[in-house]
């Protein structure tokens, strides 16, 4: 009976702790559910807090950019920048930037271990045709054997492109340059030989045509071709006779035959003008071609035909040519040819260029086809903005009654964006006070791009008419970079 008794007492006791048991780990269940999703939610809000931090840090920095002029952060770039960042301002700056950060430059070349830099920097001076480091670059070509490659062929073309007077160790180096590194600077060098070099010149490169020779036929083949190409644009009496000779033997290569021909004509030598009556009868369309490059510095009776036929040959490489000795003679009665030219020609360079040449010859029947073909809407864009840069480039005043009437729809016209953009650009180039009118309407636009080829036309202008327009986009803080590139403009 007592262990009975005790076995009923152990066993309520038990039952009596269990719920409490169950009760308090239900607690601590509870407790450790909360602890574990507030731990969970901590840990979710210091990444999102660090990631606001980083958001506004970003936009921070971002605004610290945009408030720093332009020029000053393509200066700090110059200055401090990597070479990707110094590309950058290299390749995106204009030219009136280009002329502020002159100093700039000038000093980053002198202080640049940078090969790529020394590159993008004569080829931005290239671009821009300024000879302030002709002397640098004379210096690379004169001291080759220290430099890079890439360095070297920069500088050499630079020095083609920028013509600096030639001296005598400048002449000494490229003279080396191609008799030791034919391969490599060969044909560089020849280039500014022919750019700069005089009638000594010529006569070295004549006498190193005939005495060298390569294991590579065809490199050989073109150093030969460029020094023809040289001697023709040096074109002195003291080669003469190796001209004629190159010229008459048909064995010799097309290209060297045709730049012989041109460089005679360049001499205007009165007795020329039978060789290239007779070479335009010949079969090759490169020796026709070489005729009409020398043509225009003649004009006879047999040379204004001459150039007449040259409108109807099947090259159109020879048509190009007719048209460009018409530009410098001013033929007037190639009218004809050359507006029938730009209305059927079949290649597109040809039409164009007729359209180039008529407004240079300006003459009233090509006068009333360009502006009518303007006008006209249904002509296509290409030809209609061609018309309007060769008129603009020509300071003629041809379209000056219709630059609004036929430029100001395309500004409202949404079907008509691309060819209001490409007739905008055209005339941000102009300095005519007739496009004035065009350059409000240009500013006034709700389009981006728009407004900001009319920014272009102020740079251009810098017009009183069109500064109160530039002052609004300047003081209005939600044109963005527009309003940045106005202040830019004002000061």
């Amino acid at each position: 009976m007592k262990k009975y008794i005790l076995t009923l007492i152990i066993v309520s006791c038990i039952a009596f702790s269990l719920p409490l048991a169950a009760a308090d780990s239900a607690r601590a269940d509870v407790s450790a559910d909360a602890v574990q999703q507030e731990v969970q939610s901590a840990a979710a809000k210091e990444p999102a807090a660090k990631q606001a931090d980083k958001t506004k840090d970003k936009k921070e920095s971002k605004d610290d950019n945009e408030n720093i002029d332009e020029i000053e952060k393509a200066r700090q770039a110059l200055q401090y920048g990597l070479e990707s960042e110094i590309a950058e301002v290299l390749n995106k700056i204009d030219k009136q930037d280009f002329e502020t950060l002159q100093e700039d430059f000038v000093r980053l070349f002198q202080t640049t271990w940078s090969a790529s830099i020394r590159e993008g920097l004569f080829a931005l001076y290239q671009k821009y045709e300024n000879a302030q480091l002709a002397d640098a670059a004379a210096g690379v070509v004169e001291d080759y054997g220290t430099q890079q490659r890439t360095v070297i062929k920069a500088a050499l073309a630079y020095l083609a492109a920028v013509k600096p007077a030639m001296n005598s160790s400048l002449r000494e180096a490229l003279q080396r340059l191609l008799t030791e590194e034919t391969a490599e600077y060969g044909a560089e060098a020849i280039t500014v030989l022919g750019a700069i070099g005089s009638e000594d010149d010529a006569a070295f490169l004549a006498e190193y045509f005939d005495t060298f020779t390569m294991d590579d036929t065809k490199q050989e083949l073109i150093v030969k071709q460029t020094i023809a190409a040289a001697l023709e644009k040096i074109h002195s009496d003291n080669i003469r006779d190796f001209l004629l000779e190159r010229l008459e033997d048909e064995n010799e290569n097309i290209y060297v035959r045709s730049s012989a021909l041109a460089g005679l004509a360049q001499m205007k030598n009165a007795d020329t003008v039978p060789l290239l009556v007779s070479f335009f009868e010949k079969p090759e369309p490169l020796l026709r071609e070489a005729v009409m490059r020398g043509i225009a510095q003649f004009d006879t009776a047999e040379t204004r035909a001459l150039m007449l036929q040259a409108f109807r040959d099947s090259s159109y490489q020879v048509r190009l040519a007719a048209l460009q000795a018409v530009q410098k003679t001013k033929q007037t009665d190639a009218v004809p040819y050359v507006l029938y030219r730009a209305k059927y020609d079949p290649t597109e360079a040809v039409r164009l260029s007729a359209v180039e040449t008529l407004t240079k010859l300006n003459a009233p029947e090509g006068n009333t086809w360009l502006k009518e073909t303007f006008c006209d809407t249904k002509k296509g864009e290409k030809l209609r903005v061609a018309i309007l840069r060769a008129v603009l480039q020509e300071k003629s005043s041809l379209l000056n009654d219709d630059l609004e009437p036929v430029i100001l729809p395309t500004i409202t016209d949404a079907k008509q964006k691309q060819l209001r953009y490409s007739f905008g650009k055209e005339i941000a180039k102009s300095d005519s006070t007739a496009v004035l009118s065009v350059g409000k309407a240009f500013l006034q636009s709700d389009d981006a791009l728009t407004k900001s080829i009319g920014l272009d036309m102020f740079k251009t202008h810098r017009s009183a008419e069109l500064r109160p327009l530039v002052e609004a986009i300047a003081q209005d803080e939600k044109q963005g970079t527009l309003q940045r590139r106005a202040q830019r403009l004002l000061e």
